[in-house]
Protein backbone atom coordinates (compact mmCIF):
# COMPACT_ATOMS: atom_id res chain seq x y z
CA UNK A 1 0.00 0.00 0.00
CA UNK A 2 2.87 2.47 0.89
CA UNK A 3 4.48 1.79 -2.74
CA UNK A 4 1.31 2.58 -4.29
CA UNK A 5 0.59 5.28 -2.61
CA UNK A 6 4.38 6.63 -3.27
CA UNK A 7 4.07 5.76 -6.52
CA UNK A 8 0.81 7.73 -6.69
CA UNK A 9 2.52 10.97 -4.78
CA UNK A 10 5.76 11.23 -7.97
CA UNK A 11 3.29 10.50 -10.61
CA UNK A 12 0.89 13.77 -9.28
CA UNK A 13 4.35 15.75 -9.19
CA UNK A 14 5.18 14.84 -12.19
CA UNK A 15 1.87 15.93 -13.89
CA UNK A 16 1.63 18.98 -11.99
CA UNK A 17 5.59 19.63 -12.91
CA UNK A 18 4.44 19.80 -16.69
CA UNK A 19 2.24 22.49 -15.82
CA UNK A 20 4.75 24.89 -14.49
CA UNK A 21 6.92 26.87 -17.15
CA UNK A 22 9.54 28.31 -15.14
CA UNK A 23 9.85 25.84 -11.75
CA UNK A 24 12.59 24.01 -13.28
CA UNK A 25 14.53 26.87 -14.32
CA UNK A 26 14.84 27.93 -10.45
CA UNK A 27 15.90 26.20 -7.47
CA UNK A 28 13.40 25.45 -4.69
CA UNK A 29 15.87 27.78 -2.26
CA UNK A 30 15.20 30.67 -4.68
CA UNK A 31 11.25 30.44 -4.44
CA UNK A 32 8.75 31.46 -6.69
CA UNK A 33 9.81 33.75 -9.79
CA UNK A 34 5.62 34.58 -9.90
CA UNK A 35 5.22 38.14 -10.26
CA UNK A 36 5.52 41.11 -12.78
CA UNK A 37 8.44 42.42 -13.82
CA UNK A 38 9.66 45.55 -15.70
CA UNK A 39 11.68 45.73 -18.46
CA UNK A 40 13.54 48.45 -19.21
CA UNK A 41 15.82 49.52 -21.90
CA UNK A 42 18.44 49.73 -20.03
CA UNK A 43 18.54 45.69 -19.60
CA UNK A 44 17.27 44.52 -22.64
CA UNK A 45 19.27 43.83 -25.79
CA UNK A 46 17.24 43.56 -28.94
CA UNK A 47 19.23 42.76 -32.21
CA UNK A 48 17.64 42.30 -36.01
CA UNK A 49 19.12 40.80 -39.02
CA UNK A 50 17.91 40.43 -43.13
CA UNK A 51 19.34 38.75 -45.29
CA UNK A 52 20.98 40.08 -48.49
CA UNK A 53 20.77 38.03 -51.75
CA UNK A 54 24.53 37.37 -52.36
CA UNK A 55 25.84 39.69 -49.66
CA UNK A 56 26.18 40.17 -46.10
CA UNK A 57 23.03 40.58 -44.07
CA UNK A 58 21.60 43.95 -42.42
CA UNK A 59 22.34 43.83 -38.82
CA UNK A 60 21.22 46.27 -36.06
CA UNK A 61 19.65 46.71 -33.09
CA UNK A 62 16.70 48.82 -31.05
CA UNK A 63 18.05 50.23 -28.26
CA UNK A 64 14.78 51.49 -26.59
CA UNK A 65 12.51 48.47 -25.92
CA UNK A 66 10.53 48.20 -22.76
CA UNK A 67 7.50 46.73 -21.39
CA UNK A 68 6.22 44.51 -18.57
CA UNK A 69 6.46 40.52 -17.90
CA UNK A 70 3.66 38.85 -15.93
CA UNK A 71 4.65 35.50 -14.66
CA UNK A 72 2.42 33.07 -13.11
CA UNK A 73 4.94 29.95 -12.62
CA UNK A 74 1.57 27.59 -11.44
CA UNK A 75 -0.51 29.31 -14.53
CA UNK A 76 2.19 29.74 -17.47
CA UNK A 77 -0.77 30.01 -19.54
CA UNK A 78 -2.21 33.37 -17.50
CA UNK A 79 1.64 33.98 -18.16
CA UNK A 80 1.74 37.70 -20.20
CA UNK A 81 4.16 40.00 -21.87
CA UNK A 82 3.78 43.36 -23.64
CA UNK A 83 6.38 45.16 -25.30
CA UNK A 84 7.29 48.60 -26.55
CA UNK A 85 9.73 49.19 -29.15
CA UNK A 86 10.74 52.75 -29.52
CA UNK A 87 11.24 52.40 -33.48
CA UNK A 88 13.18 55.74 -33.73
CA UNK A 89 16.13 54.05 -31.38
CA UNK A 90 16.67 51.92 -34.70
CA UNK A 91 20.82 51.84 -35.42
CA UNK A 92 23.33 49.66 -37.46
CA UNK A 93 26.76 50.04 -38.62
CA UNK A 94 25.56 52.93 -41.86
CA UNK A 95 24.06 56.39 -41.09
CA UNK A 96 22.00 55.66 -44.46
CA UNK A 97 20.83 52.41 -43.89
CA UNK A 98 19.71 53.74 -40.47
CA UNK A 99 18.35 56.86 -42.11
CA UNK A 100 16.34 54.42 -44.88
CA UNK A 101 15.06 52.16 -41.89
CA UNK A 102 13.56 55.45 -40.48
CA UNK A 103 11.70 56.74 -43.14
CA UNK A 104 8.33 56.50 -44.93
CA UNK A 105 9.55 53.70 -47.30
CA UNK A 106 10.15 51.54 -44.01
CA UNK A 107 9.39 52.33 -40.75
CA UNK A 108 8.08 55.60 -41.31
CA UNK A 109 9.20 56.60 -37.32
CA UNK A 110 7.51 60.01 -38.07
CA UNK A 111 3.91 58.58 -38.68
CA UNK A 112 4.56 55.65 -36.59
CA UNK A 113 7.05 55.81 -33.80
CA UNK A 114 6.37 52.83 -31.85
CA UNK A 115 5.86 49.06 -32.58
CA UNK A 116 4.24 47.15 -30.09
CA UNK A 117 4.14 43.36 -29.22
CA UNK A 118 0.92 41.73 -27.26
CA UNK A 119 1.06 37.86 -26.25
CA UNK A 120 -2.25 36.68 -26.24
CA UNK A 121 -1.22 32.40 -25.73
CA UNK A 122 1.70 30.74 -24.29
CA UNK A 123 2.79 27.20 -25.16
CA UNK A 124 5.33 25.13 -23.44
CA UNK A 125 7.73 23.80 -25.38
CA UNK A 126 10.42 22.04 -22.82
CA UNK A 127 11.68 22.95 -19.41
CA UNK A 128 13.14 25.91 -19.78
CA UNK A 129 11.39 27.75 -22.61
CA UNK A 130 8.07 28.41 -24.65
CA UNK A 131 6.36 29.43 -27.56
CA UNK A 132 4.64 32.94 -27.46
CA UNK A 133 1.96 33.53 -29.95
CA UNK A 134 1.13 37.73 -29.94
CA UNK A 135 0.12 40.15 -32.32
CA UNK A 136 2.75 42.62 -33.49
CA UNK A 137 1.74 45.92 -34.33
CA UNK A 138 3.35 48.07 -36.19
CA UNK A 139 2.73 51.18 -38.97
CA UNK A 140 -0.62 51.14 -38.06
CA UNK A 141 -1.06 47.13 -38.90
CA UNK A 142 -1.62 44.47 -36.80
CA UNK A 143 -0.50 40.59 -37.52
CA UNK A 144 -0.13 37.69 -35.36
CA UNK A 145 3.73 36.40 -34.72
CA UNK A 146 5.73 33.72 -32.72
CA UNK A 147 8.36 33.88 -30.62
CA UNK A 148 10.69 30.90 -28.93
CA UNK A 149 11.05 32.27 -25.61
CA UNK A 150 13.53 30.78 -23.06
CA UNK A 151 13.56 31.65 -18.95
CA UNK A 152 17.10 31.69 -18.31
CA UNK A 153 17.20 31.61 -14.45
CA UNK A 154 16.71 33.99 -11.29
CA UNK A 155 19.51 36.09 -11.44
CA UNK A 156 18.63 37.54 -7.41
CA UNK A 157 17.76 41.07 -6.69
CA UNK A 158 14.41 40.27 -8.11
CA UNK A 159 15.55 39.79 -11.19
CA UNK A 160 14.74 37.15 -13.65
CA UNK A 161 16.84 36.19 -17.26
CA UNK A 162 15.40 35.84 -21.18
CA UNK A 163 16.29 34.92 -24.24
CA UNK A 164 13.69 36.08 -27.34
CA UNK A 165 14.12 34.37 -31.22
CA UNK A 166 11.71 34.94 -34.10
CA UNK A 167 10.99 37.80 -36.45
CA UNK A 168 7.99 38.86 -38.67
CA UNK A 169 7.77 39.38 -42.63
CA UNK A 170 7.90 43.04 -43.33
CA UNK A 171 6.09 43.33 -46.60
CA UNK A 172 2.88 42.35 -44.34
CA UNK A 173 3.25 45.61 -42.87
CA UNK A 174 3.92 47.70 -45.98
CA UNK A 175 7.80 47.28 -46.40
CA UNK A 176 8.31 46.09 -49.39
CA UNK A 177 11.04 48.50 -50.36
CA UNK A 178 13.92 46.43 -51.56
CA UNK A 179 12.39 43.19 -52.61
CA UNK A 180 13.58 40.06 -53.03
CA UNK A 181 17.09 41.53 -52.63
CA UNK A 182 16.78 42.23 -48.96
CA UNK A 183 14.54 38.85 -47.58
CA UNK A 184 11.31 39.40 -46.61
CA UNK A 185 11.81 38.33 -43.51
CA UNK A 186 13.16 40.03 -39.97
CA UNK A 187 14.84 37.88 -37.55
CA UNK A 188 14.98 39.27 -33.94
CA UNK A 189 17.33 38.37 -30.90
CA UNK A 190 16.33 39.73 -27.68
CA UNK A 191 18.27 39.20 -24.51
CA UNK A 192 17.76 40.71 -21.02
CA UNK A 193 15.82 40.52 -17.69
CA UNK A 194 13.40 41.82 -15.49
CA UNK A 195 13.12 43.43 -12.81
CA UNK A 196 10.08 42.35 -9.95
CA UNK A 197 7.90 45.70 -8.98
Amino acid sequence: MLSIRSKLSGLLAACAGLGMLFSLTVPAAAGSISGTYTLSPSNIDTGFSVRVLGGRPVTGAFNKVSGKMILDQNRPDKSRVNVTIDLGSVSTNNDKVTGFLKSSAMFNVAKYPTAKFQSTRIRITGKYSAEVEGVLSLRGKKQRTKLAVTITGNQGNGRVGFEVSGGFFRSLYGMDAGLPIYADKVNIKISGSGRRG
